[in-house]
């Protein structure tokens, strides 16, 4: 039997698609903190030659929060489906230390302590990979969501303030 690596669930977590929803989520929802904090409302588009009036900004902001909330359902979609992929990697990974770690035998004990005088030890990749996987999945999964919903919620309110 192999030994156990656990570099398949530490690769990338995220699909080409929801790295793109990913982005997107992430760019809406700075456009949208920007708009709502700094006040960076456009009054005019002069590209398409758009003048907005105070009840325009208002409905621009309304716009912009539901873009922002569109990339975010978008994002939480596509990003459930790469979470259980991820989280399925994983669990395949600690089965197989577990069968591993049930067929090891006196002899597979000696090699390994005569491999380790030869060659470095590497157990810190064992120990690291299970809270390097989870603090990438929360930088992955989770922060995105939060600024979308953090963007989502202060240009509805922004909208409905003034």
């Amino acid at each position: 039997m192999s030994e156990p690596n656990p570099v398949e669930f530490l690769a990338d977590p995220l699909s080409p698609i929801t790295r793109i929803e990913r982005r997107n989520l992430l760019l809406a929802s700075t456009a949208g903190i920007l708009i709502a904090k700094a006040g960076l409302i456009p009054t005019q588009i002069s590209a398409l030659g758009i003048t907005l009036s105070d009840p325009n900004q208002s409905t621009f902001i309304v716009v912009m929060a539901l873009t922002v909330v569109y990339f975010l359902c978008a994002f939480v979609v596509y990003g459930v489906a790469d979470f259980f992929i991820w989280r399925k990697k994983y669990q395949d990974y600690l089965e197989h230390v577990e069968a591993y770690m049930d067929s090891w035998s006196q002899e597979d004990q000696h090699s390994y302590d005569e491999r380790r005088v030869r060659v470095p030890e590497i157990a810190w990749l064992y120990r690291g990979a299970k809270p390097v996987a989870f603090i990438r999945t929360f930088f992955e999964y989770c922060l995105p969501v939060f600024v979308g919903l953090y963007a989502g919620i202060i240009l509805w309110f922004t909208a409905y303030s003034s």
